[in-house]
């Protein structure tokens, strides 16, 4: 398992596919009469994935700074019982 990419490109295009499509006759807008399909909510989902990718990648950041430098504690304990 050397990092591959065909999960995430499965991921990746299965959520193209769904946003290009859009919601359809079984999908949860269809269910509530498009109720929660507003104009509002795209620029505020973006705004949320931006602030959310940052947050991850900075803390990412601050953790492989952290392990360079030889402050960071393990993150899981390695036990083998044989």
């Amino acid at each position: 398992q050397g990092g591959g990419y065909e999960y995430a490109a499965s991921l990746g295009l299965t959520a193209a596919g769904l946003a290009v499509a859009g919601p359809g006759r079984l999908s949860l807008d269809h269910a509530l009469g498009h109720s929660v399909n507003r104009n509002w909510m795209v620029p505020v989902a973006f705004a949320a994935t931006g602030l959310v990718t940052a947050l991850v990648v900075g803390t990412r950041n601050r953790r492989l700074r952290k392990a360079e430098e030889g402050e960071q504690e393990a993150l899981f304990e390695e036990t083998f019982d044989e």
